[in-house]
């Protein structure tokens, strides 16, 4: 256990790197040696080193999960020089969706999911609860599948700011910024927002609970990623950093889920609706400054919401995970 409790570790840092870095853009220009990019690079280094130990001598993982982490790691590798190579071209990223940033995307899941897919294989023969290290991974995967979405997050907090003069921007980010709701929000349409946020946390809870087995994974995995993030926004509005909305109603989602215990369509589109309607309040009341939200936008997220479990079951396990899952 020690060894993917290392893996936690490392993942947490690329965590709390990747977290800094999107609050540190909103304030700073870009910079290849900034202490949220050190951060980063520390989890990066010690998940490399995991690995390394892994090739060297096989004792925690199968080969599947240690060439699928290993496929993580090479495309991440390739992602570095293309992103700053991105940055002399385009100058400062405006953006989470850019090209590079989903380089970044794919091969952090990709080593996330050969971790938990190891871990998964190496307790084959215990049920996989809440209390174990699934949630853990479970609330990774959630963070870096949501990561892109912490543009609207942090832009609509710094767009409300900059509306009302008390913008923390450095001189250097406001003198770039022409078209404010355009360049804040990354030019991204707001309908992206609750469309991909119902996509991405569905198919997380649908894989989770036909994988594991278990409804209460997804919800405990949900809470956890929803805790750390306050906890971020605590810190960064402490000392003196951007903050960002916290997506609190993601968690209807797979709560849903827990109190229908069925992978359906009904319940796929309750617990979109649920969601969607709930920050769609949030943010007509006031309550809490939310990325920009329409009212006609429940129609795509419920969609996509109710397609989710519909689609899944269709989608073949792998051969290794047929035969973990007759083993437990």
């Amino acid at each position: 256990m020690k060894y993917y409790r290392l893996w936690v570790i490392a993942f947490l840092l690329k965590f709390i790197g990747s977290a800094w870095d999107a609050s540190y853009h909103f304030k700073y220009l870009f910079e290849e040696y900034s202490i949220p990019h050190i951060v980063n690079t520390i989890g990066f280094v010690l998940g490399g080193y995991l690995l390394f130990k892994e090739w060297r001598k096989s004792q925690y993982m199968d080969h599947f999960s240690r060439n699928l982490i290993t496929i993580g790691y090479v495309f991440f590798l390739i992602g570095i020089p293309l992103d700053f190579t991105y940055h002399i071209a385009y100058g400062i990223d405006l953006t989470t969706w850019s090209p590079t940033h989903f380089i970044y995307y794919i091969a952090t899941s990709t080593m996330i999911f050969g971790v938990w897919h190891g871990y998964y294989q190496f307790t084959h023969d215990i049920q996989p609860t809440w209390k174990s290290m699934h949630t853990w991974f479970a609330m990774f995967l959630l963070e870096c599948f949501l990561f892109p979405n912490m543009q609207q997050e942090n832009g609509a907090i710094s767009y409300d700011q900059y509306l009302h003069g008390k913008s923390i921007a450095s001189p250097e980010i406001l003198a770039l910024i022409s078209h404010p709701a355009s360049q804040i929000f990354g030019g991204i349409p707001e309908w992206v927002y609750p469309v991909y946020s119902v996509l991405m946390v569905s198919l997380l809870t649908v894989f989770t609970i036909r994988i594991c087995r278990d409804f209460t994974i997804p919800v405990m995995g949900t809470v956890l990623y929803i805790v750390i993030r306050y906890i971020f926004k605590g810190i960064f509005y402490e000392v003196g950093y951007p903050t960002s909305y916290v997506p609190i109603t993601i968690f209807f989602i797979p709560l849903i889920y827990l109190l229908f215990r069925k992978t359906n369509w009904t319940t796929g589109l309750t617990g979109s609706l649920l969601y969607f309607l709930s920050v769609f309040a949030i943010r007509e009341l006031g309550i809490l400054i939310t990325p920009p939200l329409v009212l006609w936008e429940v129609v795509p997220a419920a969609l996509v919401g109710a397609l989710v479990p519909v689609i899944v079951p269709l989608i073949k396990y792998t051969a290794s995970l047929k035969r973990a899952k007759s083993l437990v």
